[in-house]
């Protein structure tokens, strides 16, 4: 019989540490739960501005999905200067497309891998419409606060695309 208390002694330790442990990890599941509900709804928010500002072509998604002043490549820009350029571009390929190839989120952020295609029909960057079928691609890293997209870092591939276009480099004139 002596033998027996102390194992039910330890049998009732591990218990008691197990059980304790499962509530640890319960309560860091129910912290988790909210994070990963609120990068869901970050990433939702950028697929909004893909699908409806360019691909449906609706620019009024921006006033609701944009900070007034957000950053874009570190410069602060308005909501306007941001649409004048997404107009830019839905003009100078009218039946631009954006595919969102691959999408992650972590805390705040948003990161998507792109590739666009369209059809070159309006002035460009200074070269006048070709005709031309042209695809690009790029990364976006989007910060958001409040539930708005405050800041943008961008990267594409616009060399690529002005080769496309027929645009060529030039090298620097040399000084004398």
């Amino acid at each position: 019989m002596r033998k027996r208390k102390p194992t039910f002694l330890r049998l009732g330790l591990v218990l008691l540490i197990c059980l304790n442990g499962l509530s640890s990890l319960g309560s860091a599941q129910s912290q988790k739960a909210p994070r990963l509900i609120e990068i869901e709804q970050n990433k939702a928010l950028v697929r909004r501005w893909i699908e409806e500002g360019f691909n449906k072509r609706d620019l009024k998604v921006v006033d609701e999905i944009f900070v007034e002043s957000l950053a874009i490549n570190g410069i602060v820009i308005g909501r306007e200067n941001l649409k004048q350029d997404m107009r830019r571009r839905l003009t100078a390929f009218p039946d631009l497309y954006v595919t969102i190839d691959e999408i992650i989120g972590e805390g705040n952020k948003v990161g998507i891998w792109y590739t666009v295609k369209g059809t070159h029909r309006g002035e460009f960057e200074g070269i006048s419409a070709s005709g031309k079928p042209v695809n690009w691609f790029g990364f976006d890293l989007l910060r958001i606060e409040g539930g708005k997209i405050a800041q943008g870092r961008f990267v594409d591939d616009t060399l690529g695309l002005m080769r496309q276009l027929g645009a060529t480099l030039s090298p620097p004139p040399t000084q004398k």
